[in-house]
């Protein structure tokens, strides 16, 4: 297809662009499976899912406009998310004390044991690559990934 080879890397054997891109395309295929059987699992449906997902990414407190923005959906469709995640006891709402005119949104436990029920499917999916010699050049890579993903996604 001809994409375009990272400069720094040429001289160094490796697989072909080709090559990673299709197995790239593979993993997200079978990534989508699991994200789709986890939603199945928990009654989900993809959009509440990727909400969880995105409120326990880190510990950074949320609004429903950060929400609203990661889903690139407007505010009635992200409160319409909240709503059902807080109707489950996924999510709950609280005072955001930088603005009392905002809320902030918290995991609850049920929302929180699906996040970390993913971030356990993905640790054994993964399992093969610690203790892995190249496990640095592995992290590095896989934050140069987001960052591709990131870019490609502002287009």
């Amino acid at each position: 297809m001809g994409y375009e080879q990272n400069p720094a890397r040429e001289s160094l054997p490796s697989a072909s662009p080709d090559e990673i891109v299709a197995a790239w395309y593979r993993m997200q295929v079978q990534n989508a499976h699991l994200l789709q059987r986890l939603a199945l699992e928990h009654e989900l449906n993809p959009i509440d899912l990727r909400a969880l997902k995105f409120l326990g990414m880190d510990d950074e407190p949320r609004t429903p406009k950060d929400l609203a923005r990661f889903l690139q959906a407007g505010s009635s469709l992200a409160s319409a998310v909240i709503e059902r995640l807080e109707l489950r006891h996924f999510v709950r709402r609280e005072p955001n004390p930088r603005d009392r005119r905002s809320t902030l949104l918290q995991l609850e436990d049920g929302g929180r044991a699906v996040v970390d029920q993913l971030r356990r499917l993905y640790g054994r999916a993964l399992s093969g690559l610690f203790g892995h010699p190249d496990q640095d050049a592995i992290l590095t890579a896989t934050q140069q990934i987001e960052e591709g993903l990131r870019e490609a996604a502002s287009y």
